[in-house]
């Protein structure tokens, strides 16, 4: 019984100590293979993630290159700041982005100052999105740089992304250029059926991904650069489970027979029992047969896969290669086996430093991954994606590494495409098409990069053809083209080595003389450009007459720094088109003192609109037949806190050429309106008030809306326009909103009629309540017989037209009795008052019946006196 007890203890110790060591073996098998499955597989998805990231970002840029040439245009940077009233150039430069939709040009101030191209369907982005990051660029607490924001677009291979790039003028941020585009990215992110799935998802998505989708297992992922979007591809983690239960089970397996022997061995010693040779050997063949088996099946399932893999030893010979390697190269396997994989794939542009790190990782026995490009049998080139990991090590045959190659031909074929194209891109929009000459995006690449302070001072001349427009209205856009190439031959030819010659734009060029050019060698070269360019020009037999005027900035001396000089040519150019145009001007100091006085002046200006330094002075108007008190006309004036009160001619000028003239006609225009509540208040009644209103407000300003917020009793509101209107705004939008005012109750009049632009034709379209003539027009009328024939006729031809006429500058009687005498309806001058400020204004209307019956007989008597010697 003993013996019988001690057997079955004994057989059941070896059971237990089998199972346990085919656990151990089972174990250590699951714990080194499952992470290398995973590694291998986070390592096919990353290079399929790269891929995918690639491709989408070779699109994203295309996209940001169109959309940046766009915010270079000058017609949209014109328009933005102001420069160019009238959109149609700015949104012509919009609709060049195809296939976009809510472009949107976005000024400083967050203001959308046009938009085209709105899609019917409702856009997935808010409009403040496009803001975003504004006011960091202007605080210059984030670079200036374009923002691209992603949304899904309802299909997962369809995604709506939003644009945003900075429109930046010689350096300065002046708004945003937005718009949205929707993207069809099927051909990139689907996949077939053995493919991992790729989906782009917003920062959101991607951080809450792995909770949303628990049980698939970890993602990779990674952030497109510049964007707020990420691509994703799942992990297959039941996949990898598939593949080490298998192997688990196949070591499992194999440890069953391995170890069969031995504990055989130990249980048959234990029980004294000897075991037949001949079992042994059958035991031994069934072992060798299962294992064989198992390593066909794997060599199967290897030659099944697509990819191309290659099997080889620490001497890199290859040993055995699957039939995609054949499909993909031209080798068949005995062809191969024995050789180099460099000797026989590898040619003479493959990069030798990719060789170098492919064969340094394999020397210590790391695994490694990368691009190559390879060589067919037949000499053609093609690219692969190339992973080369180590096997396990084996004491007989030593190291070996598995090299997994994906043909990625197409993808760099279209990768190379699209660089090529985009190169190509850049070139033209570097060059102006029309001169071939270098274009304001290049000369701006050339200012920031090589003519910085830093640099050796430069000297820059700025240029600008005189009586351009002429050719183009009169002999059409065809000749001016003519002239322009023309002129960009003569700077090309012009210029010396170094020296480079651009057009920024319409009938405006700039030379930058190479390092060390002075200012008499550039007003030398002025000269010899301003000789030629003068000479006639034959174009289809009609001849071709322009002229140039520049100005010259120099960085050497000191009085400015090279990132001034294009700043001060232009404002040179400007005193040289004063002066008289054809001519040269080089920026002096006393310039330069000029400029700055300017500069300080517009930031004045635009100081005293925020702290409401302008205010209106009213001045009287008056029959000139009763002398009754008619109404007043609100003229603005400045009152400066160190130089006391300004008018406009003292700031006008520089207040329209920041195009500040509307801002400050609003501000007359609103305290004009609150002083007459006032005075209404008070029982004063004013008939009338006139208002000087700048064209563009008058367009662009809903008017009739200020008006609302004021109780106005009966006055009635003039709105003055300049004559130059009636031959430069008579355009169909225009003549639309004049009519729209006077249908709400305003008052048109023509101010300064007489002045230069009088046009009868302009007259009849306009249809004004009152026409003013012009001071100059009235001051000789009581000493020069012609000026006053010249006058009647002027109020003969507004009575003709059903139009009121104003007289100003009426400064004596005699003014006044000859001008009541030829048929003004209305007098303004010095005689009967000065432009007051509103608490003399208030004295004047308290005392205006008393003023009036002392003057009519003054007035009277003087009409009387020049009847008598008549």
């Amino acid at each position: 019984m003993r013996q019988i007890s001690f057997t079955t203890r004994f057989l059941k110790l070896t059971f237990i100590g089998y199972v346990f060591s085919v656990m151990c073996v089972a174990a250590a098998i699951w714990f080194a293979s499952a992470p290398a499955l995973h590694e291998m597989q986070q390592d096919a998805k990353r290079a399929h993630l790269e891929t995918k990231a690639n491709v989408i970002g070779s699109i994203l840029d295309s996209l940001l290159d169109d959309g940046e040439f766009v915010a270079r245009s000058p017609d949209l940077i014109d328009y933005l700041m102001g420069f160019e009233s009238r959109p149609a150039r700015a949104t012509s430069a919009l609709l060049r982005l195809q296939n976009a939709t809510n472009v949107r040009l976005i000024n400083s101030a967050g203001r959308v100052m046009l938009s085209v191209g709105e899609d019917e369907a409702p856009s997935p982005f808010l409009p403040v999105e496009a803001l975003e990051g504004m006011a960091a660029i202007k605080e210059g607490r984030a670079p200036i740089a374009p923002r691209i924001s992603y949304r899904p677009a309802g299909s997962p291979y369809v995604a709506h992304f939003l644009i945003t790039i900075p429109v930046v003028s010689t350096g300065i941020f002046e708004g945003l250029l937005a718009f949205e585009r929707r993207l069809d990215l099927t051909h990139v992110l689907s996949a077939g059926e053995d493919a991992p799935k790729t989906i782009i998802a917003t920062t959101f998505q991607k951080t809450y991904w792995e909770e949303w989708h628990r049980g698939t297992g970890s993602t990779v992922s990674t952030q497109m650069p510049g964007a707020d979007f990420h691509l994703i591809v799942d992990t297959d983690a039941a996949a990898i489970q598939t593949v080490g239960r298998n192997l688990v089970l196949t070591g499992i397996l194999v440890a069953l027979l391995a170890l069969i022997l031995p504990f055989g061995l130990m249980a048959a010693s234990g029980m004294r029992a000897i075991v037949r040779p001949h079992q042994e050997l059958e035991r031994s063949r069934k072992v060798l047969a299962i294992q064989q088996g198992e390593l066909a099946e794997l060599a199967q399932i290897a030659q099944l896969a697509r990819e191309s893999i290659i099997v080889t030893n620490e001497e890199e010979r290859i040993l055995w290669v699957n039939n995609a390697f054949t499909e993909l190269t031209g080798y068949t396997q005995d062809e191969a086996v024995g050789k180099r994989p460099g000797e026989l794939l590898q040619g003479p542009k493959t990069d030798a430093d990719t060789r170098h790190a492919l064969r340094k990782a394999i020397h210590a026995g790391h695994a490694v991954q990368s691009e190559i490009l390879n060589y067919h049998k037949d000499g053609t080139p093609y690219w692969i994606n190339l992973g080369i990991s180590p096997l396990d090590v084996s004491a007989k045959t030593g190291r070996r590494f598995a090299s997994i190659a994906t043909d990625i031909t197409s993808a760099k074929e279209a990768q190379n495409k699209l660089a090529e194209a985009k190169a190509a891109i850049e070139k033209q929009s570097l060059h102006d098409a029309l001169t071939g000459l270098p274009n304001r995006r290049f000369l701006d690449g050339i200012l920031e990069t090589e003519v910085t302070d830093a640099d050796p001072p430069r000297t820059l001349i700025r240029i600008d053809l005189d009586h351009f427009k002429n050719v183009n209205d009169t002999l059409g856009h065809g000749a001016g083209d003519f002239v322009l190439q023309q002129v960009g031959a003569i700077l090309r030819n012009g210029i010396r080595p170094g020296d480079i010659a651009v057009r920024i734009g319409g009938d405006e060029f700039v030379i930058l003389l190479a390092a060390g050019a002075s200012t008499s060698e550039a007003t030398q070269m002025t000269e010899r450009l301003l000789e030629q360019i003068r000479e006639e020009m034959n174009f289809e037999g009609r001849i071709c007459r322009v002229g140039a005027s520049f100005g010259v900035a120099s960085a050497i001396g000191g009085l400015i720094g090279n990132g001034d000089l294009l700043k001060s040519a232009d404002s040179a150019l400007y005193t040289a088109k004063e002066l008289g145009r054809n001519t040269t001007t080089v920026y002096t100091p006393q310039l330069h003192s000029i400029v700055n006085e300017k500069r300080m002046l517009s930031a004045e200006i635009e100081g005293g609109l925020k702290t409401g330094e302008f205010q209106p002075f009213f001045q009287p108007q008056f029959d000139a037949q009763s002398q009754e008190f008619v109404g007043v006309e609100a003229l603005a004036r400045w009152h400066h806190p160190t130089r006391g009160l300004l008018t406009p001619a003292q700031f006008l000028r520089v207040a329209n050429q920041l195009r500040l003239t509307p801002d400050i006609d609003r501000q007359i225009f609103r305290a004009g309106l609150d002083a007459l509540c006032r005075l209404n208040a008070e029982e004063l009644f004013i008939p009338k008030i006139a208002f000087n209103m700048d064209v563009h407000q008058l367009v662009n300003t809903r008017i009739e809306d200020i008006v609302t917020g004021y109780d106005l009793g009966g006055s009635r509101i003039a709105l003055e326009v300049l004559e130059s209107v009636l031959v430069e705004e008579q355009d169909h939008n225009f003549l639309e909103r004049i009519d729209s005012l006077r249908k709400q109750g305003f008052q048109i009049e023509v101010d300064d009629f007489g002045s230069g632009h009088a046009s009868v034709i302009g007259l009849k379209h306009l249809r004004p309540h009152v026409m003013k003539l012009d001071r100059m027009l009235v001051q000789p009328v009581d000493r020069d017989p012609t000026a006053r024939a010249l006058v009647r006729k002027m109020i003969e031809m507004g009575k003709a037209l059903g139009i009121s006429v104003t007289a100003e500058g009426v400064e004596t009687a005699e003014h006044a009795a000859i001008m009541a005498d030829l048929g003004c309806d209305t007098l303004q001058g010095f005689y009967f008052a000065k432009p007051m400020d509103f608490d003399q204004f208030r004295t004047f209307a308290l005392d205006a019946c008393a003023d009036l019956r002392e003057r009519a007989p003054s007035v009277a008597a003087h009409r009387e006196t020049r009847q008598d010697s008549g």
